[in-house]
């Protein structure tokens, strides 16, 4: 994989993995978090809204196409590193929602979407099905 990640790659990506094979979003989406951590650019909003979008955008790809939770589980990892900011609130909230669908706590789950939904974020979640 080309190691030469940039703001723009990782905006590309957020947009493209929901339309991959979710075994390829995977490869691709592993690189940007590796590559994310050796750049450490905390401090650039930009970067750190398009990382918090890959990660909403590829739990979203694992859970249509029906992949294991192992597909996930450094997703989840990756979206408790990045920092506490209120740029990508919204999206560590949908982060926490997937875990709990992942993990099958529907409790915690339905909790979670009815604060999202009523945050107006209604859309973002609403094909997300919980027993």
């Amino acid at each position: 994989m080309n190691e030469s990640w940039d703001r723009t790659s990782y905006h590309f990506l957020s947009q493209v993995v929901i339309f991959l094979d979710v075994n390829d979003s995977k490869q691709f989406v592993e690189a940007a978090y590796a590559a994310y951590r050796k750049q450490h650019p905390a401090t650039d909003t930009f970067t750190l809204q398009f990382m918090a979008f890959i990660t909403i955008n590829y739990l979203n790809c694992c859970y249509h196409q029906h992949a294991d939770k192992s597909y996930a589980e450094s997703t989840f990892k990756f979206l408790q590193e990045l920092p506490v900011d209120p740029a990508i609130g919204l999206e560590k909230l949908i982060g926490k929602f997937y875990q709990a669908v992942f993990s099958g706590d529907e409790q915690k789950a339905r909790s979670l979407k009815s604060i999202i939904q009523d945050c107006g974020y209604a859309s973002i979640i609403d094909d997300i099905e919980i027993d």
